[in-house]
């Protein structure tokens, strides 16, 4: 065989190999295109078919086929058919999608979007590893702890992995992982509501309340947040008989002020007026003097009565708001 010949095959064959594979670049960007309007749909076998399609070749968004087909597969495992091969099998082809996305997307492509898909790779990866689906708590520990190295300044990672550890019974690193989250945003409401929420859940009253009264110094004109203490030491004084007089006295004392300071930051505030009442009552409870329980017991019942007021006026402030919208798109009709 002559060397021109050689050539000209050579040549020849490498111009195929070039078509077959600009071929292939244009079969899997219409395929990922089909795939991500069934994502779109919620049609997800579909989208699966088609993503998977994409992958096969190298294209500019393979990368982000991965995301969709590791999505498309989660989204399609069904919990109630939990033990069925055919469903079951989406977990692990979920695993391996979100791994190869989050290991070749690009955190600079797509005007920065990379960097919000390479970590919610990662995101929906914890979930996948949770008890409702492949109960792998190691590694969602292990890739909440990517997350958290990702962006050590984004807070909620800090607070998926206090409730992994939490649920794990680890309590003490689960304590350990929010007050992290409160250094890096020391201003921020979540946290102390998810520090509160953690006390709680363990018993510790005093420090959900130390956690509380730290967000109204986050929030000191939100009288919700007043509210919400006065609740909290409410519900302790009725529900709790272990506790001391005089630390039942301390706690009514601390709920009224609370209260209070809800009501005259919002004089409309019904619950918080609610709030004050039953906190009055309790009040009398433990009070000695006949007299002072009377004063107590009347002026709970004024504010009762204030509450029901209001409640029936703000009612028909908001029906006659609405009847005039109604009247008003009728006239314009």
């Amino acid at each position: 065989m002559s060397t021109r010949l050689t050539i000209v095959r050579l040549v020849t064959i490498a111009g195929l190999s070039l078509s077959l594979t600009a071929c292939g670049k244009v079969a899997a960007q219409m395929a990922f295109k089909d795939g991500i309007g069934a994502y779109q749909q919620q049609n997800y076998r579909t989208a699966i078919e088609e993503l998977e399609e994409a992958v096969k070749h190298e294209f500019e968004y393979r990368p982000y086929a991965y995301f969709y087909l590791a999505n498309s597969h989660d989204n399609a495992f069904k919990f109630t058919r939990k033990g069925q091969a055919e469903n079951d099998a989406h977990l692990p082809e979920a695993e391996k999608y979100y791994k190869l996305a989050f290991e070749q997307i690009d955190p600079a492509s797509r005007e920065g979007q990379g960097a919000i898909f390479k970590k919610r790779s990662l995101e929906y990866l914890v979930g996948l590893y949770g008890p409702e689906k492949l109960n792998a708590p190691d590694k969602a520990e292990a890739v909440g702890q990517q997350i958290v190295a990702l962006d050590p300044k984004d807070i909620n990672p800090y607070f998926g992995l206090a409730k992994l550890y939490e649920d794990a019974g680890r309590v003490e690193e689960a304590e350990q992982m929010l007050p992290r989250a409160r250094e890096m945003a020391p201003g921020n409401v979540d946290v102390q509501l998810q520090l509160a929420g953690f006390y709680n859940r363990q018993g510790n009253f005093e420090k959900t309340m130390e956690a509380f009264e730290s967000r109204i110094q986050i929030e000191p004109n939100n009288p919700e947040a007043y509210h919400t203490v006065a609740g909290y030491f409410e519900e302790k004084v009725r529900k709790d008989y272990t506790l001391k007089p005089a630390t039942k006295a301390e706690y009514i004392k601390r709920g009224l002020e609370a209260a209070t300071k809800a009501i005259s930051i919002n004089a409309d505030y019904v619950e918080a007026l609610v709030m004050k009442n039953l906190l009055l009552r309790q009040q009398a409870l433990i009070e000695k003097s006949p007299a002072k329980q009377q004063e107590l017991l009347k002026e709970a019942t004024a504010l009762r009565d204030r509450a029901i007021e209001t409640r029936n006026r703000l009612q028909g402030e908001a029906d006659a708001a609405a009847a005039a919208a109604a009247k008003a798109a009728k006239k314009s009709e």
